[in-house]
């Protein structure tokens, strides 16, 4: 009995000390993929932006959560796609703008900060307050879709701006990044705070994409909701990752 008694404590305790039967210890003694990895990665704000391929080689993997997107998320415009939408946009830096990644939401996300060098989990909380990551999402009366809600009037919008989840966001960071280097001096024009639209404001410019005003009533609410989500880091949370849609309805599957 004591001989067995000894082996009954001794084999566990040599298991845990090659690793086996302790998945939580072997797993605290790997390194942890981190947003604040990829901040570190990422480099300054307002250093030039990346290629597609040089953003898609930071890329974390990261699981689907939004499984409906799937298609979106690995559909990429062809050349003569993006050759018509240069000729048509007069955005500063639509040349930028390839759409040129495959992969799920949140890789998607990374991509698109990766490459214009914007903080990625600051992506992240916008992706969440525009769409909550549902790239089949309708905005202002359906003038305003996808994963960042380009807008109709504004952004020029041939039908594949709505239907993949990469130029969506491709656009985004380049539009943010013009807004930020100061390349939109539209702005200076209008009334209200455009006087004072000037270069390295990244609230400001995140602002201004969605009330295209500098620092106004709606720009200020809309970036308090992207601090907010940004300090929750909603995208992490358990609802969120429960959440779906069916037939472009929100609806709560439950657990997985």
């Amino acid at each position: 009995m004591v001989r067995r008694a000894l082996l009954i404590i001794l084999v566990p305790l040599l298991l845990m000390t090659a690793g086996v039967g302790a998945p939580a210890a072997a797993a605290a003694a790997r390194p942890v993929t981190t947003s604040a990895n990829a901040e570190a990665r990422m480099g300054k704000v307002g250093a030039p932006p990346r290629s597609a391929r040089a953003a898609a080689r930071l890329v974390f993997k990261r699981p689907e959560l939004r499984p409906e997107n799937r298609a979106a998320t690995h559909r990429r415009p062809t050349k003569a796609q993006l050759a018509r939408f240069r000729r048509q946009s007069d955005m500063p830096y639509r040349s930028r703008v390839s759409g040129q990644y495959a992969g799920t939401t949140d890789q998607v996300i990374q991509w698109a900060a990766f490459k214009h060098r914007i903080p990625v989990d600051l992506a992240r909380a916008v992706a969440v307050v525009e769409s909550y990551w549902v790239m089949s999402t309708l905005g202002d009366n359906g003038d305003s879709f996808g994963l960042f809600q380009m807008r109709r009037p504004y952004h020029c919008c041939l039908p594949f701006m709505q239907r993949d989840a990469a130029f969506n966001a491709d656009y985004w960071g380049a539009i943010v990044r013009a807004f930020y280097d100061g390349r939109q001096t539209w702005l200076n024009t209008v009334d209200g705070n455009g006087r004072g639209y000037t270069s390295g404001d990244l609230w400001g410019s995140l602002g201004v994409w969605a009330s295209g005003r500098w620092h106004d009533g709606s720009a200020e609410t809309y970036i308090a909701k992207v601090k907010q989500v940004l300090d929750e880091r909603t995208w992490t949370t358990e609802n969120f990752r429960r959440y779906y849609t069916v037939a472009g309805r929100p609806v709560d599957r439950g657990p997985r």
